[in-house]
């Protein structure tokens, strides 16, 4: 069937596929289908988001946005705390201020987001290839870190996902006046979430070269639509500047060839040859099924060009980490595969073109192997929660240090300054009196190649407790004292004190986990006794 611009085509086949397997029932079961999967989603990252306990990133997230005022916000972000625009915090600000516990306020409009893309993929999958593939096309979300990592994190990744989704339900019916605004809003609005949100703009820039390219039409008010959004990019340049200075030279995520084919992996947890792979038989598929749309060129089909257009804006989402990694190394910027989560948009609405060519016995087969997946996947979820981290998981390091007889006057310093951030949110005040961190961005570089966690401990002395301390400053009043180690990249501090000639003996060991006692050589004691 042919349909004009205004009203995009719908292919025959899923009633088809009703009417085969199911016999002639209505269509809106595939309705209740997706309000079912919406449902168990959001029940699913509710529960969940109740029992796991905010980590590091998270709780930069929760000491910024409770700065409330714009202006706090703001004086915590030139601090250094977190790297996201003002607009995010004043965003979770008032979402906590909704709901008093802090895993459910600070996590709540990620899991509304994650629902609102499984919407929006419904949405746009259904336009073009029927309702029974969109169901199909939108529950693979639920195998992907969109719902399994993102959709109960206190960060933006979710939203600005969200808003790219619905982004692209409005481009698709561009140019109404109402999408069209959609659309820049949707935009707009990501921008203002994520400064990375920008590279997920360049497939709808790709989609609309490619509608003028076959219709000779230049669409000015798609085109404004797609120009406002990068307003607020351009208004946070200077911020930018800053950030990259900061962070930029040691920034905890670098950029190489490496990361791309990981990212392309990490999407669907497969390894990162099969997500390279992935990569290339998805492209060859959307380059194959163009073919038969060129053929038909010289028609005068209208629906035709939008066709190609959506191509092209799926093909521009799925290549999202070649672009990130491009300019990532020409900026000299970060590269993390969570800065680019709308890729695996593209692959969701690649999957519906096989999809829309199968068989009713093909789909009904796709449809066993999707729900197998799915209930293993939550099957597993649900046992895992009796091993979950929780709160007495994070401050048992302390409890235990802070009952090792013999030392119950010492400081106990943690060798990862990020666990130091977990332990002060969640520890009460009588036990986390002891604890102590002390970051140094430039030792932090000579032994693990990044400051960035020290940078970011360090720019919240300001709102923290007196234990993040300069080292100097401590060792003077504290030549010994005890030194809790976890085994991450950011736990360098044993290895700096052996080499310094501090006493480092074992205290116990819990693999990976190792607590020290500390006593600072004599050469050393004696000459801070001599400053004082």
């Amino acid at each position: 069937m042919i349909e004009t611009e205004n009203a995009p085509a719908v292919s025959p086949r899923p009633s088809q596929f009703w009417q085969s397997y199911f016999g002639p029932r209505p269509e809106k079961f595939v309705y209740y289908g997706i309000a079912v999967v919406a449902a168990y989603a959001l029940l699913r990252s509710t529960f969940y988001a109740v029992f796991k306990p905010l980590w590091f990133d998270e709780i930069l997230t929760a000491i910024v946005s409770r700065q409330g005022s714009l202006a706090g916000i703001q004086a915590a972000l030139n601090q250094g705390i977190d790297g996201n625009p003002p607009a995010f915090y004043l965003a979770e600000h008032w979402a906590a201020s909704l709901i008093p516990n802090e895993f459910i306020g600070y996590r709540l409009l990620s899991i509304l987001a994650f629902a609102c893309t499984l919407l929006c993929v419904f949405g746009f999958v259904k336009t073009r290839y029927g309702s029974l593939v969109a169901l199909l096309s939108s529950a693979l979300l639920l195998i992907t870190p969109l719902f399994t990592l993102y959709a109960e994190e206190a960060r933006p990744y979710s939203l600005v996902v969200a808003l790219i989704a619905l982004a692209l339900v409005c481009y698709q019916r561009a140019p109404r006046p109402l999408w069209t605004f959609g659309l820049a809003l949707s935009l707009a609005l990501a921008a203002l979430l994520h400064y990375y949100a920008l590279l997920s703009f360049a497939p709808f820039f790709l989609a609309e070269m490619a509608f003028l390219y076959f219709t000779r039409r230049f669409r000015f008010s798609v085109w404004l639509a797609l120009l406002i959004p990068l307003l607020p990019v351009g208004l946070s340049f200077p911020r930018l500047m800053w950030m990259k200075q900061n962070w930029g030279t040691h920034f905890w995520y670098g950029a190489a060839l490496s990361d791309v084919s990981a990212a392309y992996g990490d999407y669907f947890r497969i390894g990162s040859l099969w997500g390279v792979a992935l990569f290339g038989i998805t492209l060859l598929m959307l380059f194959v099924s163009l073919s038969p749309l060129f053929s038909r060129s010289d028609s005068t089909e209208p629906l035709l060009p939008a066709l190609l257009a959506e191509h092209a804006l799926v093909t521009g989402l799925i290549a999202l980490p070649l672009l990130g990694f491009a300019v990532a190394k020409v900026s000299h910027g970060p590269f993390t595969e969570r800065y680019l989560l709308a890729t695996i948009l593209g692959f969701i609405f690649a999957s519906a073109l096989p999809l829309s060519k199968a068989s009713p016995a093909a789909l009904r087969t796709v449809a066993a192997l999707l729900l197998f997946a799915l209930c293993s996947q939550e099957l597993g979820f649900w046992k895992s929660l009796k091993n979950r981290q929780t709160v007495a998981t994070i401050i048992a390091p302390l409890v235990e240090l802070a009952k090792v007889p013999d030392y119950g006057d010492l400081p106990i310093v943690f060798s990862d300054a990020g666990i130091y951030v977990e332990i002060w949110h969640y520890a009460p005040p009588e036990l986390f009196s002891r604890a102590v961190a002390l970051p140094d961005p430039a030792t932090a570089v000579a032994y693990t190649d990044t400051d960035t966690v020290d940078k970011l401990v360090l720019a919240l002395r300001p709102y923290a407790p007196a234990g993040i301390q300069h080292f100097d400053d401590f060792i003077g009043a504290h030549p010994r004292f005890l030194l809790y180690s976890n085994g991450s990249r950011a736990d360098w501090w044993p290895a700096r004190l052996a080499h310094d000639g501090y006493r480092v003996q074992r205290l116990y060991s819990r693999a990976p986990n190792i607590a020290y006692v500390v006593d600072a050589p004599p050469a050393k004691t004696a000459a801070d006794t001599m400053l004082r």
